[in-house]
């Protein structure tokens, strides 16, 4: 029986941006009424939309730009669409969708109290951060994975062993769990992540791409409380933030926190 081929999916790094709502540190697990079981890391990232655009637009190493691909997942999409039985299709078509709903690759923000535009917009990258394996040798195991954090220099953020009892806690995978710098919104950083070829959905018709979050680069952190350094009149000196691991000391937690485990991750290169 032939192999399924599989996606090859296609890197990118952001341009300095802000962080918006980051869940970096350790597993979002959601809420009673939206769970998310299996965990995720997830971060909004704002920028103008000018410089959307021209990200958008940017062939990154002579491969295709993210306009590009988004313009195959719709083709895709809408091919898929086609391919619905009548039945569903006439559904649809009650409800006035004639077509695949492509989700934008990015959303505009707009200002809270105003509710005006602001002129920037908002990508929202995301990776799950446990699971099972499905298929092939490993089927039934577990995994868990997190994205690679780095400061302003490049250097990795290791983390800091989360103990308990004298032992290093592990998480369900049986993966060691290591406590990272609390990621507060307003920190500012850049972002690698993953493009594969979209999705389409066909009890919605939703289609789109999904940007999967793979490295974070620390360059202005906003942590506890605190502030960045230019809401202090403080400009950057010669890299900015630099995490130092002796600094931190291992910590002793009850509960399973961000996990250093393996899979397709973001390189110093990237940054």
């Amino acid at each position: 029986m032939a192999k399924e081929a599989r996606t090859e999916y296609q890197k990118f790094t952001t341009p300095r941006v802000i962080f918006v709502y980051p869940k970096l540190s350790e597993p979002d697990y959601g809420n009673e009424k939206f769970p998310k079981p299996d965990g995720e890391y997830s971060t909004k990232v704002m920028m103008s939309l000018a410089d959307a655009e021209t990200f958008c637009d940017t062939k990154f190493g002579g491969k295709p730009s993210l306009n590009e691909l988004f313009e195959a997942a719709t083709r895709n999409a809408e091919k898929a669409f086609a391919e619905l039985d009548k039945g569903t299709r006439e559904k649809f078509k009650k409800k006035g969708v004639t077509g695949p709903a492509m989700n934008a690759l990015f959303e505009t923000v707009f200002d809270k109290e105003t509710e005006e535009d602001t002129g920037n917009v908002a990508f929202k990258m995301a990776k799950k951060a446990s699971g099972e394996v499905k298929n092939g040798p490993r089927a039934g195991k577990l995994w868990s994975s997190r994205p690679d954090l780095y400061d302003a220099k490049g250097q990795k953020i290791k983390g800091t062993k989360v103990m308990q009892n004298g032992h290093q806690v592990k998480d369900k995978a049986g993966n060691p769990v290591f406590k990272f710098p609390n990621i507060w919104g307003g920190t500012e950083g850049k972002i690698s992540f993953a493009v594969g070829d979209g999705y389409f959905i066909p009890g919605t018709a939703a289609g789109g791409l999904k940007l999967m979050l793979e490295g974070v680069q620390l360059i202005d952190l906003v942590s506890n409380g605190s502030r960045s350094g230019a809401s202090h009149g403080f400009g950057e000196e010669e890299g900015g933030f630099e995490y130092d691991e002796s600094e931190n000391e291992e910590t002793s937690d009850d509960s399973d926190g961000g996990t250093e485990t393996g899979g397709s991750s973001a390189g110093e290169s990237d940054f």
